[in-house]
């Protein structure tokens, strides 16, 4: 009979230190209150990326993108030379080994870019759970979008003119992929900063019930998000307003562009000063020392994806968000490029609507929080008020094709910038604050990595689908029909989240990992 061997004590009992020494790092730094000072640096590090995700990927570089495409583009012959002062011009440009419409260039760009930001978000997320590794990832990924940005008007310039469009490409899949796996670092915070919040940690003392604790640090959580967010459209205002000043006093409307890209990346660097000054590390347990550092955050996220069924309410949440965020986040370039080829729209045109968008959606993040308050609405309400008036959007668009109206005017661009921007930064808003209500303790950043990757990775396929429509049709206005689709899908979900269940099975999730582990 074989022998049976008794447990390893002494690996039983290292791996219970371990565990000892998780619950203390946790326990000790969130004693120690949330200070203005380092409020004030997680803000300016939304100041700093802000015109990064406002103005430069936002507007700049989509347009920049086609112009060059243009530029470089065969008309359907794939013979003659593009000429891009037609109206309503139809070019193509190599794109691999085959040719794309020249409009759905960017769009392909952007869907490339945002794949490659998969793999940067699952490979370094649960990592930046253990250890100071949070601020580390945060500052270095930042660094090097903002560096690869601020090079765009510099490598443009080198060799020859009809390579520009594929090295513009490049620059704009490293930026991307750098400011979205930076971004997953940044709202990690959120959670934390709402439990060791001065109100919260106050009211542990006085009243720790839970209702009133949840309360508190949900309406935290919405403030923190809120102003994050309007402070991230002010920045990307300010860039959007100096980037017209620089191609308006440039006479050459396409390096004006350049310019300002390059503008924004050095606004993103240099603002990076007080985040590297004012952010703590926030120490978190040590990575296990049985784990391989390379392999360690798939196996966590891929482990996190197996236990969907204790933690369901999350995860058709982030269902619904990937839809949400893909059809958003495809307007803007969609609706971009439509008005620069059907409408006739110049470059400078699309920088004031570039302007209007983000001055909307800050007011809007206070205009609808105001209506939260006043009627006592809850936050998923708003999520479904808010999906609501954004479906309309591309409906809007498709009355075009039947009606003397829907987007047929110039006029009515600025009637429909206005109202996407109003529903655009509450909407976002929202979401990260009920987000932060389900995730598991001490998962934050492996929970805002699935998050970002539901909202970045899904949309490369926003850009995918609306890319082909239109390269096939060669009419831009198809892309909305996709659109009004992937809209109304998580507004259908959204209705189905139960929040109450969701905050109980996060905690629950996090209180059976760690009797697990004891």
């Amino acid at each position: 009979m074989a022998e049976i061997l008794p447990p390893n004590s002494e690996t039983e009992r290292d791996e219970k230190d371990e565990e000892t020494i998780v619950a203390d790092i946790i326990e000790d730094d969130e004693k120690e209150p949330l200070t203005t000072k380092e409020l004030r640096g997680w803000y300016s590090y939304s100041f700093a990326c802000g015109a990064y995700d406002t103005a430069v990927i936002g507007l700049f570089i989509p347009v920049v993108l086609e112009n060059l495409a243009g530029k470089a583009g065969y008309e359907l012959d794939l013979v003659t030379p593009c000429n891009t002062t037609v109206k309503n011009y139809k070019c193509v440009v190599k794109f691999g080994t085959e040719y794309v419409d020249t409009s759905s260039y960017s769009l392909y760009i952007i869907a490339l870019s945002v794949l490659f930001q998969c793999f940067l978000f699952i490979g370094g997320s649960a990592l930046a759970d253990h250890g100071a590794n949070r601020k580390k990832f945060l500052l270095f990924y930042s660094y090097t979008g903002a560096i690869a940005t601020g090079l765009f008007s510099l490598l443009l310039k080198a060799g020859d003119q009809s390579e520009w469009y594929w090295i513009a490409g490049i620059l704009t899949i490293i930026s991307n992929c750098c400011y979205g796996a930076a971004y997953v670092f940044y709202l990690a915070y959120i959670p934390i900063y709402s439990r060791i919040h001065p109100k919260v940690l106050s009211l542990k003392k006085t009243d720790p019930s839970k209702e009133n604790l949840i309360k508190t640090q949900e309406e935290i959580s919405t403030s923190l998000s809120a102003a994050s967010t309007s402070i991230g459209f002010v920045a990307g205002l300010l860039v959007i307003f100096i980037g017209l000043g620089i191609v308006l006093g440039i006479n050459s409307p396409d390096f004006g562009l350049q310019y300002a890209i390059s503008f924004g990346g050095g606004w993103w660097l240099v603002g990076l000063t007080a985040p590297l000054l004012l952010l703590k590390t926030h120490p978190r347990p040590p990575l296990p020392s049985t784990e391989n550092i390379f392999l360690y955050s798939f196996k966590r996220t891929f482990k996190t994806i197996l236990s969907t069924k204790n933690l369901w309410q999350t995860m058709k949440f982030l269902m619904a968000w990937f839809f949400l965020s893909d059809g958003i986040n495809t307007i803007a370039p969609l609706a971009a490029l439509f008005g620069k080829v059907n409408l006739d729209l110049e470059d400078k045109d699309l920088i004031i609507i570039g302007i209007v968008v983000p001055l909307s959606a800050a007011i809007g993040v206070y205009f609808f929080r105001l209506i939260e308050k006043v009627f006592k609405l809850s936050i998923k309400t708003m999520i479904l008020i808010n999906s609501f008036l954004i479906i309309m959007v591309p409906v809007y668009a498709l009355l075009g094709f039947v009606l003397p109206f829907g987007l047929k005017e110039k006029w009515e661009v600025w009637l429909f910038t206005v109202y996407f921007g109003l529903s655009l930064g509450s909407v976002q808003s929202y979401c990260q604050t009920l987000f932060c209500r389900l995730i598991p303790r001490g998962h934050e950043n492996e929970f805002f990595s699935l998050f970002l990757i539901t909202a970045k990775g899904s949309s490369w396929l926003g850009p995918l689908i609306t890319g082909a429509i239109s390269s096939a049709t060669h009419d831009t206005r198809s892309g909305f029909w996709f659109l009004a689709f992937s809209l109304l899908f998580p507004f259908l979900i959204f209705l189905t989240v139960n929040v109450e269940k969701g905050i109980e099975d996060a905690n629950n999730f996090a209180k059976n990992e760690m009797e697990e582990k004891a």
